[in-house]
């Protein structure tokens, strides 16, 4: 089976018969590095898809479907049964998504959470 990516999801949400976008025509916007394709972000596939940035390993999207638990969902971009949150702008063909605050906040304080449980292991 294939592994789910943003694009799957976007693909989603595109007018019919446009043709199929990819990972590496979605950019998300990284406060170090600028505009990034995230096909050039680390992938890791769990529970939760997530996007790292090779630079800063700062998480930059993370796809979810919500468990029931939708408060932790508020000011994400959802698609179907999917939610989108990322830390930057993301962009793809002429769209833009503008980042949550409420998301940005939410990545980040998984990201801290996982360090801490790393740093402990």
């Amino acid at each position: 089976m294939k592994a789910l990516r943003a694009c799957d999801v976007l693909n989603q949400a595109l007018p019919e018969g446009a043709p199929p976008l990819s990972d590496s025509e979605i950019f998300v916007t990284c406060e170090v590095l600028g505009d990034i394709a995230l096909s050039t972000l680390f992938l890791t596939l769990k529970r939760d898809i997530t996007y790292t940035c090779p630079t800063t390993l700062e998480p930059m999207v993370i796809l979810a479907i919500p468990n029931g638990d939708e408060s932790a969902w508020k000011g994400a971009f959802r698609v179907g049964e999917y939610a989108i949150w990322h830390s930057g702008d993301l962009h793809f063909r002429g769209t833009v998504i503008p980042r949550s605050e409420l998301a940005l906040r939410e990545i980040r304080t998984r990201a801290t959470k996982k360090r801490r449980r790393q740093r402990s292991e």
